[in-house]
């Protein structure tokens, strides 16, 4: 199973210590086998929130688990995500408080901030229905300092004065504000 739906952590406690029950992570096409160290060890998975939050520090991978058919798994999976109206940005670091250099520590965000919201809507819109609209955080880089190229960054403006996040969301409702074609500036 792949689980590109991972939006702040994942942990993963492997108790048994199996080495046959691996998580896989993608880099480049190619995947790389993930083995606890131990029975005691954690695999932990950041998201999409959290390469934002990190202001691209830390990385959201494309990951998938890998079942073994002679023992059985259990999991719990547990998500935690910012409220559907919270607007994710950058943490960035003051350069007077670095104690690393690199792009990811700048005080400059490489993101344009992300209404959790209109991600979250879109991602579930572009996998469990026919809209056929993607998202990814590479959606809110910002080019040199400024303006994403992403229309998604606008969209999601419009996408915030026309949805009530205290009331359930459908989809059907707004499926204008879903689709590419919508919602431009």
């Amino acid at each position: 199973l792949q689980d590109a739906d991972c939006h702040s952590l994942q942990v993963l406690l492997d108790h048994e210590g199996d080495s046959n029950s691996n998580g896989n992570t993608s880099l480049h096409d190619n995947w790389i086998t993930i083995r606890p160290a131990d029975k005691y060890a954690f695999t932990i998975n950041t998201g999409d929130m959290a390469e934002v939050w990190s202001n691209g520090r830390y990385k959201a991978p494309l990951h998938r688990v890998l079942s073994n058919e002679t023992k059985e798994r259990y999991s719990t999976p547990f998500f935690y995500n910012p409220s559907y109206a919270s607007k994710v940005e950058p943490l960035t670091i003051s350069s007077e408080n670095q104690n690393e250099s690199g792009p990811n520590t700048e005080a400059e965000p490489q993101y344009s901030g992300v209404l959790w919201g209109y991600f979250r809507a879109v991602r579930f819109a572009g996998d469990l229905t026919d809209l056929g609209v993607e998202i990814q955080v590479a959606d809110f880089l910002l080019h040199d300092h400024q303006k994403s190229q992403s229309d998604h960054v606008g969209r999601q403006e419009v996408f915030a004065k026309q949805v009530d996040f205290s009331k359930p969301f459908s989809v059907e409702k707004f499926r204008p504000l879903l689709q590419e074609s919508s919602c431009q500036n």
